[in-house]
């Protein structure tokens, strides 16, 4: 492993073996200077194993697990932010093993952020990165058909330490994409370690619900999809900061509400909004609010009005609307074929 400086800008080659130096992750403070390569492939040689994806949902309350992730989301530190996730995901969800990953996508690279190790105590994984695959690909691919999280079998049970990554057994690994609005931001994985306890859907579940309110929050606060769309601002105007945050806790808010609560003309926020965002104020809330109808259904069963209601649509002639403005489909047809999906590549 060879040291490195951390370069600024990004680097214009990609990294293909090795060690590369690594830049801060959009708007954190935390520079790392060199990223060990964990790739399954270089971990395991000829041994890699052929992955078996499975899918499941159940529904659960949101309640708690809600109002400890809106405590989170007022630091204004992005790693700070990502180490609360991990608690939340241990403490509130009772998931036995988590790391959270973010994607850097111009290098098509997974960055390590914090993980756990066998005794659930949480470790800093800043040191470790992979290739975005095939794997994550069709993890994220499945989560925008209406599938959240996809449990794989046969994976590598690793520890990730300080010089090395160890592999301590193989079992079954839950990849959750965590997503905003807009783009993808990164992923969350979770395993037994090496107990042997199976997936329980409820828990991952919560787990993506938990994705959806993080990947909102990063993709505002630090700016991800800002900084790829040539933002002049990287880390978000405060006016939208602001604004995401109250919707991110209250999706059914209106603009005037919005304008009321930060002490603004809407005409103001609204304009604001639109320049630092590139899509209007009403468009960025109607994609949030189906972002969380998608999560409540696959949380809660198949009530197509009560999810809407929930994700803070108006009525359900609101919700059909704005579904089929950004669907292309009707919310029934969405769901008969959503339900078609799922059951077809359970099997895979």
């Amino acid at each position: 492993m060879v040291e490195s400086v951390v370069p600024a800008p990004w680097p214009a080659t990609e990294a293909v073996s090795g060690t590369v130096p690594a830049a801060p992750w959009y708007g954190s403070r935390r520079l790392v200077a060199v990223r060990r390569r964990v790739d399954w492939a270089l971990i395991l040689g000829s041994d890699t194993p052929e992955p078996a994806m499975l899918e499941s949902k159940a529904p659960e309350e949101l309640g708690s697990l809600i109002a400890a992730f809106d405590e989170l989301s007022r630091t204004d530190d992005v790693d700070s932010m990502l180490r609360g996730a991990v608690e939340i995901a241990l403490e509130r969800i009772g998931l036995q093993r988590v790391g959270l990953f973010l994607l850097d996508a111009p290098r098509n690279l997974m960055l390590g952020t914090w993980g756990t190790d066998l005794e659930r105590n949480i470790v800093d994984e800043h040191h470790v990165m992979y290739d975005f695959g095939d794997n994550d690909k069709e993890c994220f691919r499945r989560a925008a058909q209406g599938v959240p999280f996809t449990i794989i079998e046969n994976c590598p049970i690793v520890l990730q330490l300080p010089a090395e990554t160890r592999v301590v057994g193989r079992s079954w690994v839950a990849s959750t994409p965590i997503r905003s609005a807009r783009a993808a931001m990164g992923m969350m994985f979770n395993d037994s370690g090496t107990s042997g306890e199976p997936p329980d859907p409820s828990k991952q579940a919560r787990a993506a619900i938990l994705c959806s309110l993080l990947g909102t929050v990063l993709d505002l606060s630090h700016g991800q999809a800002a900084q790829a769309r040539g933002s002049r601002s990287p880390t978000g105007h405060p006016l939208v900061r602001q604004t995401v945050r109250l919707l991110t806790k209250d999706p059914s808010l209106g603009g005037k509400d919005l304008a009321a609560e930060l002490d603004i003309s809407l005409s103001r926020l609204a304009r604001v909004f639109k320049i630092e965002m590139g899509m209007s104020l009403v468009e960025y809330r109607n994609r949030l609010r189906l972002e969380r109808f998608q999560v409540l259904l696959d949380a809660g069963g198949e009530n197509l009005l009560a999810a809407a209601l929930a994700a803070g649509f108006g009525s359900y002639a609101q919700f059909h609307r704005v579904f089929r403005a950004l669907r292309g489909t009707t919310p029934r047809a969405y769901l008969r074929e959503r339900g078609h999906w799922a059951r077809r590549h359970s099997r895979t």
